[in-house]
């Protein structure tokens, strides 16, 4: 004989099934409560975000201070009137750069407020490419300028953008010309080549030429 008759064992299931659904009830609170857990453990505010990358800025600001500094050293080592900084350069998986990555190189920004308390005149300007922000370092007074800054609106001019590449096979730059009224860039292996394509300009059209393009400095095409 067994401990419930069949009448007591159907009366039964009902609490039987909402005990049941209770236990569900309970199970899906309680991995609710774990999922929101987890995710609110990766819930940033704009605050946070913010503060992060000021942290992460002031950190790198020694280092690439440094490297202007070095750079500063070799333009004028080189008697050039001023240099052109970076945000990103590429940066080449293999050995045949079929594959790259951008990199950061400076926190232009950033870099340009540490500059401006040592003396230096700088500016900053964006070409809207994938090299990010450029940052022009003046080494001459405004009333100091070298003659050969001056230029010719009758002659030809190419335009390098020296540093856009530092890897490659072959070695690579960029080249700043006009194409009908936009500046556009296209990369080349050396002037003559740049030349050849006629990705040249002239001085006018240097002298009326965005903030970004006048930051270039200019080689003049030997006739």
């Amino acid at each position: 004989m067994g401990l419930f008759t069949n009448n007591e064992v159907k009366s039964l299931w009902p609490i039987i099934h909402r005990l049941e659904a209770d236990y569900d009830d309970i199970r899906n609170q309680l991995k609710e409560f774990e999922l929101k857990d987890k995710y609110q453990k990766n819930i940033i505010t704009a605050e946070e975000a913010a503060g992060r990358l000021q942290q992460i800025e002031e950190e790198a600001l020694p280092k690439e201070l440094n490297n202007a500094f070095v750079a500063i050293d070799k333009a004028l080592n080189d008697e050039q009137d001023s240099l052109i900084l970076f945000e990103y350069t590429k940066e080449y998986e293999d050995k045949w750069c079929t594959t790259c990555n951008m990199v950061r190189v400076y926190h232009i920004k950033r870099l340009a407020e540490a500059l401006r308390k040592y003396g230096y005149r700088v500016d900053i300007y964006d070409p809207e490419d994938e090299y990010g922000l450029r940052i022009k370092i003046h080494l001459r007074d405004e009333e100091d300028k070298l003659e050969s800054s001056k230029i010719d609106p009758d002659k030809k001019y190419i335009l390098p953008m020296e540093g856009t590449v530092k890897a490659g096979l072959p070695h690579q730059t960029l080249y700043a010309f006009r194409v009908n009224d936009t500046w556009v860039t296209s990369l080349e292996t050396e002037d003559a080549k740049a030349i050849g394509n006629m990705q040249y300009v002239y001085g006018k059209d240097i002298l009326s030429a965005p903030d970004w393009v006048k930051a270039i400095k200019p080689i003049e095409v030997e006739e």
